[in-house]
């Protein structure tokens, strides 16, 4: 029986064993809220932080009006970010 397998799929295994598949993922969620957010926002975002154990985004952002419209596209932003990534990797988005 023979397996074929990408480049791809060798170093995602190999991080996985060394242990550095989070901070991996830890960049391409930051990335994915960049990409998702645009430049305007990513402008008004003091600082974005995702903890892989828990698969909460915590997002500090620097204009309380930006945070409060936010808040009602949550859900919208965490479907988004995990659309851009391919996988459901964001569970809960904090707005500070």
């Amino acid at each position: 029986m023979s397996h074929e397998f990408t480049i791809k799929d060798l170093v995602d295994a190999a991080l996985r064993r060394y242990n550095f598949d989070g901070s991996i993922t830890r960049g391409q969620v930051e990335q994915a809220y960049r990409d998702v957010v645009g430049q305007f926002i990513v402008q008004l975002t003091r600082s974005v932080k995702y903890d892989p154990m828990s698969h909460t985004l915590r997002v500090t952002l620097s204009a309380p009006a930006l945070k409060n419209e936010l808040t009602y596209k949550v859900t919208d932003l965490i479907s988004a970010i995990n659309q851009k990534l391919g996988r459901e990797e964001v569970k809960k988005l904090i707005l500070l």
